[in-house]
């Protein structure tokens, strides 16, 4: 990775911060984009930062995300399964790297939990794909 995309990545971090430590924005849960910017010198690539919010007890399908992607747990408790990795749980504060492709199920506690996430993705590409 470039010199310049290391800089776009951490401008959109710090915007990403911001945002939810002003607590916007507020949803009831899901998935919301909170910023969407092409790559600068690689202009077939786009980074989408989002905020994940679940509330309560709750268990995601089996997916995976094309371009990969990068997480920072804000609050809560999440517990993430991977193909031939046994169960691994992130608290706040900790930090994830999810490979391209690699198919995961995502669980939250009762408490719920709110992660802010980075993905990096070729135009045109969906931003998560559901495993059968």
């Amino acid at each position: 990775m470039s010199r310049a995309h290391l800089t776009t990545l951490l401008r959109i971090l710090a915007i990403s911060l911001a945002l939810v430590a002003c607590g916007q924005p507020k949803t009831g849960g899901g998935f919301t984009e909170l910023h969407r910017s092409v790559v600068p010198d690689a202009s077939d690539l786009e980074v989408v930062m989002g905020l994940i919010e679940r509330r309560g007890e709750s268990s995601s399908a089996k997916h995976y995300h094309p371009g990969g992607e990068f997480g920072f747990v804000l609050e809560g408790v999440v517990t993430v399964a991977t193909d031939g990795n046994p169960e691994g749980t992130l608290r706040a504060g900790d930090s994830f790297y999810q490979p391209p492709g690699e198919w995961h199920i995502v669980g939250t506690t009762a408490g719920g939990a709110r992660t802010v996430v980075f993905r990096v993705l070729k135009k045109g590409q969906p931003m998560i794909v559901a495993v059968e």
